[in-house]
């Protein structure tokens, strides 16, 4: 079982806004869940909290973490004047199964880290604001604000109109260590140029957690500050291969066991064929890939 610690801090902020929450699996596997909600009031922390839970409790059922995202996300739009009552929040989710499978899925900004044995630290996720939007373009920008306008989130549309989350994973966590982390906390380390794989070695979880907050704060940091640390066991030398509770179209494993039909397993790139269909929790329709059921803007996709 992964050992695992949280820290958090408000900073200047009038409420603490951030929000984690984790779950078994049932299996020898555990859900990991870090939000970080737009705003700073009683109702945006009291729905972050909720939503925290929510995405926990779904993804340790079906070890799907993109599909807890965006189930959660369906729940809200569902509800009447949710454009007007609905917070907003970015949230960055993690599970483990009963192999050595790590999925991580993300929608907004936050942040996850893996750092490798060797000490080689490894960024798991893009940032959903104005900058990384530019950047993943190609472009640069030297506008301050830009890190500051988010442009995918859970919850409310300002945040723009794209809200579907992105996901990827990793073959092999086994002695590996998760960084998962509001922009309250990567952000002033990122600034000062501190070594941010130097910082989360060396401590246990718990002290690993509260020294990154710590740090984040003694950098100049203002915004609510959290972090999750998970440390992972290393695998067992009888340690098989996935037992298949994450299939493709095909009822392959993905990112385990090669798929002839679809290539997901290597996400190795394809191209789209969608195909509109409903969604198994809530009326509305999605777009998925006939090839490999995934969403067409997955990394596995290329045009045709």
């Amino acid at each position: 079982m992964p050992t695992y610690a949280t820290a958090q801090h408000i900073g200047s902020r009038s409420h603490q806004c951030d929000a984690t929450a984790t779950r078994s699996t049932g299996d020898g596997g555990r859900a990991f869940v870090l939000l970080d909600g737009i705003g700073s009031s009683d109702a945006v922390r009291a729905w972050t909290r909720a939503q925290a839970r929510r995405l926990a409790d779904l993804t340790a059922r079906s070890l799907q973490p993109h599909e807890a995202i965006t189930q959660v996300q369906d729940e809200i739009t569902a509800q009447a004047g949710w454009q007007d009552e609905a917070p907003g929040a970015c949230a960055v989710v993690a599970v483990t199964g009963p192999d050595q499978l790590l999925r991580v899925a993300w929608i907004g900004d936050c942040r996850a880290y893996l750092l490798s044995p060797d000490g080689h630290l490894q960024r798991l996720t893009t940032d959903h604001n104005v900058r990384g939007e530019i950047e993943a373009a190609g472009g640069k920008t030297v506008w301050p604000w830009a890190r500051n306008i988010v442009t995918r989130c859970v919850g409310h549309g300002d945040a723009g109109t794209a809200l579907e989350p992105e996901w990827t994973a990793v073959h092999d966590r086994s002695g590996t260590r998760l960084l998962l982390a509001s922009d309250g906390c990567y952000e002033p380390i990122e600034d000062a140029a501190r070594d941010l794989g130097a910082e989360l070695a060396g401590l246990d979880p718990a002290g690993c957690a509260e020294h990154l907050v710590r740090l984040a704060l003694s950098l100049g940091g203002t915004d609510n500050a959290t972090c999750m640390v998970v440390d992972f066991p290393d695998a067992p030398p009888e340690a098989g291969t996935s037992t298949g509770r994450v299939l493709c179209a095909h009822d392959c494993v993905l990112m385990q066991d090669g798929c002839s039909g679809c290539d997901a397993a290597e996400e190795l790139p394809h191209p789209a064929d969608p195909v509109t269909v409903r969604s198994p929790w809530t009326s509305r329709m999605v777009k998925r890939c006939r090839t490999c059921a995934q969403p067409p803007n997955r990394r596995i996709h290329r045009s045709a």
